[in-house]
């Protein structure tokens, strides 16, 4: 399992805001140090690996989000919906 609890932006060609990269973890209880593409973060999903969002919550501690899935091999999303764009929730930027 992997967790991700920060995307990096970036503007595409169109002018749409996308998500270029982000930070990830597979420890739960720590902040995430390790930097990927979202394409390679696609190609790990798709090769059938397990990826969730992480947040702190009210108290501090790290708890696990939601499922993290490949919309046509090209977006990142967390909700059930097929809509072609990023959506990782309100997970932090840097």
């Amino acid at each position: 399992m992997v967790y991700i609890d920060k995307v990096h932006y970036s503007t595409d060609a169109h002018g749409c805001e996308v998500i270029s990269k982000m930070k990830y973890t597979e420890i739960l209880s720590q902040d995430a140090t390790t930097e990927c593409t979202k394409q390679a973060m696609i190609e790990y999903i798709n090769k059938g690996n397990s990826v969730k969002t992480k947040y702190k919550n009210s108290w501090g501690n790290w708890q696990s989000g939601e499922d993290v899935r490949v919309v046509d091999n090209a977006y990142l999303r967390t909700d059930a919906n097929n809509t072609k764009k990023d959506n990782l929730g309100n997970l932090p930027r840097y």
